[in-house]
C-alpha cells in the first residue's frame, strides 16, 4: 500500500491530542473527548488505509471532521451522561401548567409582552405525573440512539474501501 494505517500514524492518545492541539484547525472538544475519540477510531480503523497519499492531508480530514462534528457528538455525550444519570422519580415527574387570571388587574393589556401580570385573582395548577412504565419508555426513547456511532461514520470516507491490496505500479525502462 502506498499510505500508512491510521495506528502506524496514531499509536497513542497522547500523540493523537498532539497533532489535534497543533495542526492549525481550531480544537472544539475537550483532551478528555479527544483522547476517548482516538481510542475509539484507533478500535475501528487502527488497521486502515489512508484514502489520501499526502499524510498531512489526511490528518487534516480528520481534525476538520473533529472541528465540524465533535462538539455536537461531545454535547450529546454530556446529554446521554446526564440522562443515564436520572433517578426514577426525576423521570415520573412530569410537567407543571399554572393559568392565573385576573380581573381589573391595574395595568394596561399587552399581546405583545411576556411579563406576567403583577395581580391575580385566580390560579389553576395541573401537575403531572407518569406512571413508572411511562417513565422508563421516555427514558429508553431518549437514550436509544447511539451518539457515538453516527459521528464514527463520518470518518470512514478519510480511509481506503478496499479489502484487497492496490495494484503494484512496475515501470520498464526499455534499452
Amino acid at each position: 500500500m502506498r499510505t500508512r494505517k491510521f495506528g502506524e500514524v496514531w499509536n497513542s492518545a497522547d500523540l493523537f491530542y498532539s497533532d489535534y492541539t497543533s495542526m492549525g484547525i481550531p480544537t472544539t472538544i475537550s483532551e478528555t473527548n479527544c483522547k476517548t475519540l482516538f481510542y475509539l477510531l484507533y478500535a475501528r480503523f487502527a488497521s486502515s488505509h489512508f484514502a489520501n497519499e499526502n499524510e498531512i492531508q489526511a490528518k487534516l480530514k480528520v481534525f476538520s471532521t473533529i472541528f465540524k462534528y465533535g462538539p455536537a457528538w461531545a454535547k450529546r455525550l454530556e446529554i446521554q451522561t446526564a440522562l443515564n444519570a436520572l433517578e426514577l422519580d426525576d423521570l415520573r415527574e412530569g410537567t407543571k401548567q399554572i393559568a392565573n387570571h385576573a380581573n381589573n388587574p391595574n395595568t394596561a393589556p399587552s399581546t405583545s409582552a411576556l411579563e406576567e401580570l403583577e395581580y391575580i385573582d385566580e390560579q389553576n395548577a395541573v401537575n403531572y405525573k407518569k406512571s413508572k412504565v411511562d417513565a422508563y419508555a421516555s427514558l429508553w426513547n431518549m437514550i436509544a440512539t447511539d451518539v457515538t456511532e453516527e459521528f464514527l461514520n463520518k470518518f470512514t470516507k478519510i480511509f481506503m474501501f478496499v479489502s484487497d491490496e492496490e495494484d503494484i505500479y512496475l515501470y520498464k525502462e526499455e534499452v
